[in-house]
């Protein structure tokens, strides 16, 4: 009898003979993985936290790993056609016949797809109720704060994959036989980075905040994240390729890990501390390899421009007749060589991030930019060759007034002018692309006490910004929907009490509706200024940095002091590298 699922595997198969560096196994003898992204496949393939956990696990002779990914607009009618539970990508094997099931979790806004995914493998949202193979999260979402989710996985795995994710694989190998509790609480207790949320007992006060985390067990009141302290040649690069995906064209070439900046809001430079940055020779000969097959280069890292000579490596793979591309750059960093590499490659169009309009505002912030660094990387970028900008803005940074927001309209007006000026002798107009998004204060950040900005005020300062610049030709703006901001911000800031509303969002509800439904109040996790006493839910975690750090940089930044950069072989004020 002809299988209802045989248009999804034929489907599936169409998807893999386009890929390149799949890793096909005979499951038999070994321990089965599936990693999930939840969220789809052509958003989701490249990335690279789950290439790395492929990559490490079925470089194991003893192990494994397939993928999974959210059903898309081409899978979505074919599971509802067929029937058939959540598959895995290379063997089109149900999920919940797996041995385990790893998640790797990027934004926080794709934790109901997370739930969704869980639900249609037959594995539940409630992890309490869960038979079946284990559900274990990572990545950074986890990382930042496990607490959210707290009810929907087993367990996290908080650290770098490079460090975390062998130990967790050796011990679950020896434990495999244990009962459920029995596995999480041995897990808890061998494993760095493990984290077993009900091994927690978690108290709240009358008026809704957290009041205590107790362990039931014995395991560590905190779980620390392990961070990866090899070569920077060591870092992630794209194992599996495949024209599907977004930056499917690229070979991604991770060249540093976290940011020495210190900007004020930004999460990965807190939570990758120290920054482990690469130099160009550490990546020359993966990259000249990429560049003779015609690949294009991709250089991620938080600011790829602070890399040692990444203008010398770029203008390497150009001559080699390769193209490169990079993730972000920083205006006083950017090199004439390296925007002439990027202009070579038909870059059209080279991203900068002022962040905000106003010079006191980025000192708030700590961003180090100022308008003519801005100018003299327009210049660059401009004369050489790449056509059109993107500038990124935050709206509702702490002390904003309207302003800091005319600051902003007043700065896309000149670098517009500016880009127009120097395209105009090239015979092609250039266009300015504002993105605009909500300031989300994020966990392990000098602002994680501040509270998100209302609404209202928001929705009213992206109209006003939209308006001024609306008539302007060669300037687009974009921006984020504003309630999903907000929810990312209640995600990102919340507690496990959140369950309910992350398993209303899976069942299809919008975030409004699923508030009500889950009787949760936003505000309170988002719009309310949290005090320095309160004990945060993303405190389960420790990072190695100094909570009177964080707070000293949050009372710099309120009197609009800026600060310098990480300094890892003279600087141990954040307690990341040791003492004070």
């Amino acid at each position: 009898m002809a299988r209802r699922d045989r248009p999804l595997i034929e489907h599936h198969r169409r998807i893999l003979a386009k890929e390149r560096g799949t890793v096909f196994k005979e499951p038999g003898g070994r321990l089965n993985l599936v990693v999930l992204y939840p969220n789809t496949y052509r958003v989701g393939a490249a990335n690279l936290g789950l290439q790395t956990v492929y990559r490490i696990i079925n470089a194991r002779s003893d192990a494994l790993c397939e993928r999974a990914f959210l059903p898309d607009g081409a899978t979505a009618p074919l599971y509802r056609k067929s029937g058939a539970p959540l598959l895995s990508l290379e063997s089109s094997r149900p999920v919940a016949e797996f041995d385990l099931v790893l998640a790797t979790v990027a934004f926080e806004n794709d934790l109901p797809h997370l739930a969704a995914m869980l639900q249609q493998a037959g594995l539940g949202m409630s992890a309490a109720e869960r038979r079946g193979p284990l559900v274990v999260a990572g990545g950074v979402v986890p990382m930042l704060n496990p607490e959210p989710m707290a009810e929907l996985v087993d367990a996290c795995l908080l650290g770098e994959a490079e460090v975390v994710l062998e130990p967790f694989i050796d011990a679950f190998f020896e434990l495999a036989d244990a009962e459920r509790d029995e596995l999480l609480l041995k897990l808890a207790q061998r494993v760095p980075g493990f984290y077993a949320p009900r091994f927690y007992q978690v108290g709240y006060r009358s008026d809704g905040r957290l009041k205590s985390m107790r362990p039931t067990a014995e395991v560590p009141p905190r779980v620390a994240a392990p961070k990866y302290r090899g070569p920077a040649s060591g870092l992630a690069m794209t194992l599996v390729s495949t024209p599907g995906a977004e930056f499917g064209d690229m070979t991604l070439i991770e060249v540093g890990r976290g940011c020495g900046h210190g900007c004020r809001f930004c999460a990965a430079g807190h939570l990758y501390r120290p920054p482990r940055l690469g130099r160009a020779a550490d990546f020359t000969a993966p990259a000249l390899v990429m560049a003779a097959a015609g690949r294009k280069v991709g250089l991620v890292s938080a600011a790829v421009s602070d890399i040692d000579d990444v203008d010398q490596l770029a203008g390497q793979v150009v001559a080699a007749g390769g193209r490169v591309s990079v993730s972000s750059l920083r205006a006083d960093r950017l090199t004439p060589g390296l925007a002439r590499a990027l202009a070579a490659s038909g870059a059209k169009s080279v991203a900068l991030a002022p962040e905000a309009g106003s010079r006191r505002l980025r000192r708030v912030i700590n961003k180090g930019i100022e308008e003519d660094d801005l100018a003299q990387a327009v210049e660059m970028l401009i004369t050489a060759g790449v056509p059109n900008l993107r500038l990124y803005f935050m709206v509702g940074l702490p002390g904003e007034s309207g302003a800091d927001i005319d600051e902003i309209i007043a700065l896309a007006r000149r670098v517009r002018q500016q880009v127009v000026s120097l395209s105009r002798p090239r015979g092609r107009l250039g266009r300015v692309t504002l993105s605009l998004s909500p300031m989300v204060p994020k966990p392990l950040t000098p602002l994680q006490w501040e509270p998100m900005a209302p609404l209202a005020v928001i929705k009213r300062r992206l109209g006003l910004i939209k308006r001024e610049l609306k008539s302007l030709p060669n300037l687009k703006v974009n921006s984020e929907v504003p309630k999903y901001s907000l929810l990312q911000a209640v995600l990102s800031r919340g507690d496990r009490r959140l369950a309910p509303l992350i398993q209303a969002l899976a069942r299809g509800q919008g975030p409004e509706r699923a508030y009500a439904q889950a009787g949760v109040r936003p505000e309170f996790y988002a719009e309310r200024r949290r005090d320095r006493d309160e004990l945060l839910p993303w405190s389960i975690v420790d990072h190695g940095i100094d909570e009177g750090y964080l707070w000293s940089e949050a009372l710099r930044a309120s009197h609009h002091k800026p600060s310098p950069e990480c300094a890892p072989d003279a600087c141990r004020r954040c307690g990341v590298c040791g003492g004070d």
